[in-house]
């Protein structure tokens, strides 16, 4: 979902740092960088589950695991700049979401009728559901949605309780994206 780029941002804030105590034997000054609650909208909290570097798809691509949680009445901005496609998975609560695109969605409660109907035919189409740009969506508990790259919006509780998900997001590689910088 996400395009969750303030959880990108800040797993890949956590993942350099981490490779810099690896690769630093004594301390070294520097600027000092926003902590990670810092980054995080209020009422918005991210566990890294699992990321794969360079991972060999179309093109080398970066993919990371998070579990988002919001409060409720919190509210996760997209940022449009951010090439990431990502797939939200509700796990308790409820997640509303605002998208100026094609969003594709699967809906929990009916996706083992829907698998068995498309296994029976052949034909995928009524596993998933295409909800237009800019219309809200709901996620229940069990539901997923796919959000493209490159799109604005947001993810939002409306809902009374703390609302749960997991994030899967894929970014062109960070490797392939430090090769294109040109040098100073």
């Amino acid at each position: 979902m996400r395009r969750f780029s303030t959880l990108l941002s800040l797993t890949v804030v956590v993942l350099l740092g981490v490779l810099a105590l690896h690769a630093q034997p004594v301390a070294i000054a520097q600027e000092a960088t926003p902590a990670a609650d810092e980054m995080m909208p209020e009422g918005a909290t991210f566990e890294p589950v699992a990321f794969a570097i360079g991972a060999a798809l179309m093109d080398p691509a970066d993919i990371f695991v998070v579990r988002l949680g919001l409060e409720p009445g919190a509210v996760l901005p997209n940022d449009p700049s951010d090439p990431s496609v990502g797939l939200l998975i509700v796990e308790s609560g409820t997640f509303t979401m605002e998208i100026p695109a094609p969003v594709s969605v699967t809906r929990g409660a009916t996706l083992m009728d829907a698998m068995a109907a498309a296994e029976a035919s052949g034909d995928m189409s009524g596993a998933m559901e295409t909800v237009p740009p800019g219309e809200v969506i709901t996620l229940d508990v069990g539901d997923a949605a796919f959000v493209p790259a490159n799109v604005a919006g947001e993810i939002r509780n409306e809902g009374p309780e703390r609302a749960i998900g997991l994030g899967i997001l894929v970014s062109p590689s960070m490797g392939m994206m430090a090769k294109a910088t040109p040098a100073p």
